[in-house]
């Protein structure tokens, strides 16, 4: 699955102080110091200095853009690119005042470097890169920081979305609105822990695409600790990757009782036409996901990395698998 790609349910506006679970720290987390004018900042192990907190921020990926503008910041943003889904509903207004640079692809880093920011917010390790057409050191050189959302390699868990949504707060020099934002994501995922409680985990199959072979999420991703987060037990969670191809042959010996179908813009397919594809599959027939028909669709902006749509996703398992009575 393309790693810049990436439920549709409003944010509550207040909800209940909750701790958010998981908050332990990991190799990847940021250390960070606002002073008087100027913002220090360590990100996937990289030092970021700002002479001021950030005031004119591109978000490179949606699901960045998405966390910027649920913190209540989108007046920094002077541009975003790169839609996987349609933007939530609550945040659109937000979102329309922001000039869009791109909806399908990274803007050339000429544009990027001629629009004049003070640090550009990538949504994955290799965002920045010479693969991607955005090269670290030529931002660098032009006095551009980089922000990214989420470190190559890193486990991701709801902890993780705690701390980068604390990083964002010192980025900006917003503490408040991050704990603002902390707190309701907090309150929206003990819902949902609440919900699934004394449950038996359900056996899930995380389904990307994949015609002659399937790639499917891991045991490393997002998508697997949203999946145990919502009552589901990933049928592929031995694979140490977060997506990762495997083999028709071996969905069928490892027999999901439910199949997450990922949705998203750049997919080449829509979620209806995969279902379609896995209904009609004869080798499929057998599998108690297809017998059952029992299929969940759910956007990859809140399902593939660290979102303000999180915990909905997290809900959105919940309710599928563990609906209440």
């Amino acid at each position: 699955m393309r790693r810049s790609r990436l439920l549709i349910v409003a944010l509550p506006a207040l909800l209940a102080l909750a701790a958010c679970a998981d908050t332990t720290a990991t190799p990847h987390a940021a250390t960070a110091a606002t002073g008087a004018s100027g913002v220090s900042l360590e990100r996937c192990g990289q030092k970021i200095t700002l002479d001021a907190p950030a005031s004119r921020a591109v978000t490179l990926n949606q699901h960045a853009t998405e966390l910027v503008l649920a913190m209540g910041l989108g007046e920094r943003l002077i541009g975003s690119s790169l839609l996987d889904n349609p933007i939530r509903p609550d945040l659109k207004a937000a979102y329309d005042k922001v000039p869009v640079l791109s909806e399908n692809a990274y803007p050339a880093k000429e544009n990027l470097i001629g629009l004049g920011p003070d640090v550009l917010i990538g949504g994955f390790g290799p965002t920045f890169s010479e693969a991607n057409g955005l090269p670290a050191d030529q931002f660098h050189q032009a006095g551009i920081a980089l922000f990214t959302v989420q470190c190559r390699g890193q486990k991701l868990t709801a902890g993780s979305l705690t701390e980068t949504v604390t990083a964002l707060g010192t980025l900006f020099g917003a503490p408040q609105a991050a704990e603002r934002l902390n707190t309701a994501l907090a309150a929206q995922f003990d819902a949902v822990r609440a919900q699934v409680r004394g449950k038996a985990p359900v056996d899930v199959l995380l389904f990307d695409s994949g015609q002659s072979a399937p790639t499917v999420g891991g045991g490393q991703g997002l998508a697997d600790a949203l999946l145990q987060l919502g009552g589901g037990r990933n049928v592929f969670a031995d694979l140490s990757k977060d997506w990762a191809e495997t083999s028709w042959e071996e969905v069928v010996r490892r027999d999901p009782d439910v199949i997450i179908v990922v949705d998203y813009l750049t997919a080449g397919a829509t979620a209806d036409a995969k279902i379609k594809r896995l209904r009609a599959d004869p080798v499929l027939k057998d599998v108690t996901a297809v017998k059952s028909n029992r299929f969940v669709t759910i956007g990859l902006t809140g399902l593939g990395a660290l979102s303000p749509r999180n915990p909905e996703v997290a809900q959105q398992i919940a309710d599928a698998l563990h609906p209440v009575r």
